[in-house]
């Protein structure tokens, strides 16, 4: 996904930012996916781009094999039922001057979805699957508290019976009880339907709880790639390394948690060549990466890391059969 850059609104575009760029993954049906990365890697991106909130620059988007990447908009109408978005903030998501029959009921209307009593009755169907009792359809948002809202939200992109929910950061609002409550609702739901998530977060012990598989973003990229108790276990890249041990440890001061120095690069466009990551740690080799290919390659089964010094060393990546730039070859 790359965004034109430009003076003044109908002006030339002068240079355009990547904000991502060659992401590639698979959720197969029942299963999670977690992508974590600090703000502004492009977590949110990918997501936007998956619901076709925003028109990919290149690639492919498919929904269980139909390639959905340049679909019409009207051909998109049936597509956008098997694949919802749900938002960090649930505020801001209801509408403040509906009812939560009306929220829930709202994408039936706009689907078709029945007469009114069917709807109806599909609005208390889809509470009660969330927990909510039936008084809940007369009230508004701002007389709910925040696990609530989420759990509003959660009833409303169920409305269609979708086959993936794009998770974005849908818990990081709310308390660490709630949390748990929404999860254990997110899992169990996924256990019933056989749902597909794609859960967007940067809490790592959060995506652990919930993921069977765990890719890690920096700066628009996948860096690494794996089950989640692997990627734990035996994190390559040095960022995962580096978000691994900034997770809170009960019994370890938050002066004594290690930090990672620097920021990821803001302005992409300005950034430096070869291994994003490396020139923000100083890294020896990272002079050397310009040219180098950074899609990632299997180094275990189901474990993917990008050929990057931060991860794997040269005399590893040749192993490999990575083909290296003359200048990491003799580093």
């Amino acid at each position: 996904m790359r965004f034109p850059v430009q003076r003044r609104m109908f002006s030339r575009v002068r240079q355009w930012i990547k904000a991502v760029d060659g992401v590639s993954f698979s959720i197969p049906a029942g299963q999670t996916l977690g992508l974590v990365g600090e703000s502004g890697c492009g977590k949110s991106t990918v997501a936007r781009c998956i619901v076709r909130l925003l028109e990919p620059s290149g690639g492919s988007i498919r929904l269980m094999g139909k390639d959905i990447t340049h679909m019409s908009s009207w051909r998109l109408r049936k597509i956008r039922q098997q694949v919802q978005l749900m938002f960090q903030d649930s505020s801001d998501a209801l509408n403040p001057r509906m009812d939560v029959l009306h929220l829930i009921e709202e994408p039936l209307l706009v689907r078709g979805g029945g007469s009114e009593r069917l709807r109806e009755a599909r609005v208390l169907e889809l509470l009660d699957r969330v927990g909510l009792p039936k008084s809940s359809m007369s009230k508004f948002a701002h007389e709910f508290s925040g696990g609530q809202r989420q759990r509003i939200c959660i009833a409303r992109a169920l409305a269609h019976c979708p086959k993936l929910l794009i998770l974005d950061e849908p818990v990081s609002a709310l308390d660490a009880p709630v949390q748990s409550q929404v999860l254990n609702l997110l899992m169990e739901l996924q256990r019933e339907l056989g749902l597909a998530y794609l859960f967007i977060s940067h809490d790592l012990s959060v995506v652990r709880h919930v993921s069977d598989r765990v890719a890690v973003m920096y700066a628009g990229n996948i860096v690494e790639e794996a089950g989640a108790d692997q990627l734990y276990q035996t994190p390559h890249h040095a960022y995962t390394q580096a978000l691994i041990q900034a997770v809170p440890t009960v019994g370890v001061a938050p002066a004594e948690q290690p930090i990672l120095s620097g920021e990821q690069p803001l302005n992409l466009t300005d950034s430096p060549l070869g291994s994003a990551f490396g020139h923000r740690i100083s890294h020896p080799l990272a002079d050397a990466t310009a040219g180098l290919d950074f899609t990632p390659v299997e180094i275990a089964p189901g474990h993917f890391v990008a050929p990057d010094p931060c991860a794997l060393s040269p005399d590893d990546m040749q192993r490999l059969g990575i083909k290296l730039p003359e200048s990491l070859r003799h580093s």
